[in-house]
């Protein structure tokens, strides 16, 4: 703020004095104690004490004009201060009224764009601010910026969608999202979409290829019930052969037993008969008497 002006006309009307008295300030101390009033007051009042009277010298008229002048123009430069010192004022208003509204946009810019980093977090870049120089000579903030890294990840769209959905809430972080942060935002909401399709594409395909494992895994599994099946059925197989073999071995084994067994049987009567034939044994004997004889 400027301090007030000391009036440069203060003084204009005092030195003048009616003839036979004191200028103000300057007068005895029974004029200062008398009802006289000093000439600083009103043009009006000053007027009022100075009328002529008719026991007035000739010379009072002119001296009277010169009073009245002199506080005509008193009343005017006062005026002309009390003018300057309105415009002044009102400089002074409109200057701290523009200081008070970039004070405030300095601090609404600081805010917004702090909101914008502190939710960003790891993927947000350097802060950058444009500045006006106030009235004062202070530099106040009116515009800033926050780089935001918006790339998706590359192979791995699950990253890509979380990473997305941060910068979308940073684009939104601000009680007043300016036009660039909606179209950041909406960028966001973009590749939160194709991650998710991304995502889910890789799910579909991990479905089928764990299904087409399944499916490889369960015929590898029948193939080889198929194959056991077929390797003991070749097992039964050689051992029915087997057993078949062995039971006509057997078979062949008790006929040639029998043969031999009806062949020295045979052998055995044929000699018999040729013993009775001979005589050398009875011939009445039956063959069992004959086996059962001693000879």
């Amino acid at each position: 703020m400027i301090s007030s002006i000391p009036s440069l006309h203060a003084n204009t009307v005092a030195p003048y004095a009616p003839l036979g008295r004191q200028p103000v300030g300057l007068e005895s101390n029974d004029l200062k104690n008398s009802t006289f009033k000093a000439l600083e007051q009103s043009a009006d009042s000053a007027r009022s004490e100075n009328r002529r009277s008719p026991d007035d010298k000739p010379n009072q008229d002119s001296e009277q004009q010169r009073v009245s002048g002199s506080t005509d123009r008193s009343v005017q430069a006062r005026d002309q201060q009390s003018n300057s010192g309105s415009k002044q004022q009102e400089q002074l208003q409109k200057e701290q009224k523009q200081i008070d509204e970039l004070a405030a946009a300095d601090r609404a810019v600081h805010a917004h764009e702090q909101a914008h980093a502190a939710v960003a977090g790891q993927y947000a870049g350097t802060t950058t601010y444009q500045f006006v120089k106030g009235p004062d000579g202070v530099s106040y903030a009116v515009g800033g910026e926050v780089s935001i890294d918006t790339s998706p990840i590359p192979n791995d769209p699950e990253a890509t969608l979380h990473k997305a959905e941060q910068i979308r809430l940073a684009a939104d972080a601000p009680a007043d999202p300016s036009p660039q942060d909606r179209r950041v935002a909406a960028e966001a909401a973009t590749m939160e979409d194709q991650a998710r399709a991304q995502l889910a594409a890789q799910k579909n395909q991990t479905a089928q290829q764990t299904q087409q494992q399944v499916d490889d895994k369960a015929k590898a599994q029948k193939a080889d019930a198929e194959k056991q099946a077929a390797a003991q059925d070749d097992l039964q197989q050689a051992a029915k052969q087997e057993d078949a073999k062995r039971q006509a071995e057997l078979d062949r084994s008790s006929a040639d037993r029998l043969a031999i067994l009806n062949k020295s049987a045979q052998s055995t009567f044929d000699v018999a008969r040729k013993l009775v034939e001979i005589g050398a044994v009875k011939g009445t004997s039956s063959i069992g008497n004959f086996l059962n004889s001693k000879v």
